[in-house]
């Protein structure tokens, strides 16, 4: 019973692991790669990696250039 439980919760676990990686990843690839608008590239990478899903979603939302969007 116990090993089912541990099972059922990893389960659960690995896509959102999987998820919250893949996020992350494309961020960084992004700063790296176009810049940001506000503040610094390695303190958005660093709120990136700490802030596990809502540093991603910061970034995306408040941190990318601008002038990428219609290029």
């Amino acid at each position: 019973m116990k090993e089912l439980f541990t099972t059922e919760i990893l389960l659960m676990i690995i896509p959102l692991f999987i998820l919250q990686l893949s996020l992350a990843l494309y961020c960084i690839v992004k700063i790296l790669k176009e810049g940001v608008n506000n503040l610094s590239v390695p303190l958005w990478i660093g709120i990136v990696l700490v802030l596990n899903m809502v540093g991603p979603i910061a970034y995306l939302l408040i941190g990318r250039n601008k002038n990428d969007y219609y290029s």
